[in-house]
């Protein structure tokens, strides 16, 4: 058995999701499975999508396909990839989402440009996910030699996000849960992760931010805590209401470093 997890920025309104899903069933091996990792990823938004691939990818079992399509520059000359680490695949662009592979000891690289899909109607410059990327996840999943997709590449054409702007600040919120927890960049072995001391106050949007906290529990109704969550990167809460409300934060937030 095979699981491919699907990430991608589709949402459930459209028919995308199904499309890519039925090249799936038609092209991979009879006991495929998919995971739907999420597909509520803001629209073009390759850095939250990596963060969220970040988070999940080893949780899947050896031999997953990650199919990732974010891929704000579909039919550009951004490279299509597809690459193995860790006994994992990952098929996408190679526009930065799974640009933190390159760290890996063990990573190949194919550039999908031999892969041609399935007869019946033309490839689609607009939709990589159902005619390009899905058909090679379908390849991969059933045990298909990756030569076949097209020559050996380098980590360099996985891409690279650009470094994020913090203004100097502590970290930047890459992720806002259904919940409004905000969800930062700022590691915890990081050196500034480091040097938050116990008991230090966030001020954030002029608001006082308590923690660190253990659990919401912590925390009296309402009240906004700092944490660190279970990726041990710096969040914020608000106990029992939407921390994202209560500041009117959104994706991109800086932080600013605490006063000494």
């Amino acid at each position: 058995m095979t699981v491919v997890g699907l990430l991608t920025d589709f949402g459930l309104d459209d028919p995308y999701v199904a499309e890519m899903k039925a090249a799936l069933a038609r092209l991979g091996p009879p006991d495929l499975r998919w995971l739907d990792v999420t597909h509520a990823i803001a629209p073009g938004d390759v850095a939250a999508a990596s963060w969220v691939l970040r988070r999940t990818w080893a949780q899947l079992p050896a031999g997953a396909v990650h199919l990732v399509v974010v891929d704000p520059g579909v039919g550009s000359a951004r490279p299509a990839v597809a690459a193995c680490a860790e006994d994992h695949w990952f098929v996408g662009p190679g526009n930065g989402l799974a640009g933190f592979l390159a760290a890996a000891e063990d990573l190949a690289v194919w550039r999908l440009t031999r892969f041609q899909p399935p007869p019946g109607r033309p490839a689609s410059t607009t939709f990589h996910g159902r005619d390009l990327f899905a058909p090679a996840a379908a390849h991969l999943a059933g045990g298909g030699d990756p030569d076949v997709l097209g020559p050996r590449a380098t980590p360099a054409d996985l891409g690279a996000l650009d470094a994020p702007d913090r203004h100097d600040g502590l970290a930047r919120v890459v992720w806002i849960d259904r919940f409004g927890n905000l969800i930062t960049d700022l590691a915890r072995d990081g050196a500034d992760g480091r040097a938050l001391a116990s008991g230090m106050a966030l001020e954030v949007a002029g608001r006082a931010v308590r923690g660190p906290v253990a659990s919401y529990a912590e925390a009296e109704p309402g009240e906004l805590v700092w944490y660190w969550g279970s990726l041990e990167t710096l969040e914020i809460a608000a106990r029992d209401a939407s921390a994202a409300a209560a500041l009117g934060a959104e994706t991109g937030l800086v932080i600013p470093r605490p006063t000494p």
